[in-house]
């Protein structure tokens, strides 16, 4: 599970490549700028649903996986030099991971 902090890093990241400040972002996400700043900064645990609001405005998505999925997505990571970010990719390396993990399971079966 990644950390707050690596989050936050992330969120923070997209912010600067959109270009916008944090009172662009707090106005588009209905929030207050210094409690975008604080989740931008690691300095504060957000709710969820602060956590799902930057996200969106930021093009990212909040997501929940499996952890045998994470670990397979982060070995996968591990290995390329420049892993290419295409849904394809994903929806291929989730379904490898479910199938080392659970050889009983049926193909496209979903736990």
């Amino acid at each position: 599970m990644q950390t707050m902090q690596h989050m936050a890093e992330i969120l923070e990241t997209e912010r600067q490549r959109r270009e916008l400040d944090y009172q662009q972002l707090a106005e588009r996400c209905g929030l207050t700028p210094l409690s975008v700043r604080h989740v931008l900064q690691g300095r504060s645990a957000p709710r969820i649903t602060t956590l799902m609001a930057i996200a969106s405005e930021l093009g990212l998505e909040v997501l929940l996986l499996p952890k045998i999925v994470a670990q397979g997505l982060e070995a996968h990571s591990a290995v390329e030099d420049n892993p290419a970010p295409a849904l394809s990719q994903v929806d291929r390396i989730v379904a490898q991971t479910l199938q080392r993990s659970t050889p009983s399971r049926k193909k496209g079966e979903w736990p």
